[in-house]
């Protein structure tokens, strides 16, 4: 009886092993172009960095971070203080509104630089690219996102041609798999570790030139079971999944939006105000945001990907008014930023927790705690 319980007992633990999430993340922005000419991180303050790296690791238990940024450079260094604080680096240079040439030539020195890192001892995986179909040319038409969420939105035009949405999405997707195919033969050339790339959830990815498979895979309207359904579709290929982005606005209604919160602002008119959808702002609600990222953390752990990462720590581009136009409103960090004219923007750290920070540091520690 004894025997039969000690093999029970080994078998349960193998089993929570090989389905445990086994990292907690965070994406970290260092700086990108949404809109040419105007970056979402300004100034690089290494000591800021510093500082957000270890709140990162001790504050909210995360064993991961996704540094994401255009500037090689900076992604360097922030790759180097988030080791010191101990954890797993994704590397994820990011050139948006590029073809596919540029990029493909911009990758393979960002490999170089991961390369660097790798053989200094870092834990780095290399991001080769992220929705490339949407942030960048040579898939969908459009010289900017707006056009080619455009364009990507006319497929929804032929549901009912099956045949010929069929024959436009195979299309997409040789184009996309070709310039991906381009851009990974670079960074191979130059990075000897492992190599991902984050899908957008319309994106028909070849991945068997990946070595996981990685999504940015937010959750609106789906019940759990059809969410964690597309979640076994992605287990299917056989390697370890990453969800790279999953995360929610901070208003109400906004979960029910998920990736596609911030859409409801539409625009600015002349005297600085929201433009948005339906006529009137959204209610504030950071209960919001936490409730939706800790039902994720808590989803996505007993799935059997490998790790996520909640999008995104800080976004200073849009800062937190009490008063005229609330930028982080429709956007997804977990630390509220402030405009500069506020003295609040001069303090060490410039950002103050919103009540995802605590709830995401919570129940990761919670995770923590059983592995």
């Amino acid at each position: 009886m004894k025997t039969k319980l000690l093999i029970l007992m080994v078998l349960l633990m193998v089993f929570s092993d090989a389905t445990a999430m086994k990292y907690r993340g965070m994406v970290y922005d260092v700086g990108l172009q949404y809109n040419p000419g105007e970056y979402s991180v300004e100034d690089f303050n290494t000591d800021l960095v510093r500082y957000d790296m270890k709140v990162i690791a001790d504050t909210l238990h995360c064993n991961g971070v996704r540094i994401e940024g255009e500037d090689i450079g900076r992604l360097e260094k922030a790759a180097k203080l988030a080791a010191e604080s101990g954890m797993k680096i994704f590397f994820n240079p990011w050139w948006m509104n590029a073809g596919a040439e540029p990029v493909a030539d911009y990758m393979r020195e960002a490999a170089k630089i991961a390369e660097r890192l790798r053989k200094e001892g870092v834990d780095i995986t290399f991001v080769a690219g992220c929705e490339f179909s949407l942030f960048n040319e040579g898939v969908f038409e459009g010289k900017n996102v707006s056009e080619r969420l455009a364009s990507m939105m006319k497929l929804q035009e032929l549901q009912s041609q099956p045949q010929k949405l069929k024959e436009a999405t195979d299309m997409i997707s040789m184009k996309l798999n070709k310039i991906l195919g381009m851009i990974v033969e670079g960074v191979r050339e130059n990075f000897s570790g492992d190599v991902v790339y984050s899908a957008g959830s319309w994106e028909h990815v070849d991945w068997t030139m990946f070595d996981a498979v990685g999504v940015d895979y937010y959750r609106d309207r789906q019940s759990d079971e059809e969410y964690l359904s597309g979640v076994k579709e992605y287990l299917k290929h056989g390697k370890p999944v990453w969800v790279m982005e999953v995360g929610c606005c901070t208003y109400e209604g906004a979960a029910k939006l998920g990736g596609g919160g911030f859409t409801v602002l539409q625009g600015v008119d002349k005297n600085g105000n929201g433009i948005y959808a339906g006529g009137e702002a959204p209610l504030r609600s950071e209960k919001e945001q936490a409730d939706y990222d800790e039902q994720q953390i808590r989803l996505l752990s007993d799935s059997g990907i490998e790790g996520m990462f909640v999008f995104e720590f800080s976004f200073p581009i849009a800062p937190y008014r009490e008063k005229g136009l609330d930028s982080d409103l429709t956007a997804y960090p977990i630390v509220k930023s402030f405009p500069k004219d506020d003295p609040r923007s001069m303090l060490m750290p410039p950002w103050q927790p919103k009540e995802a920070f605590h709830r995401v540091g919570a129940v990761y520690h919670e995770l923590e705690q059983t592995m």
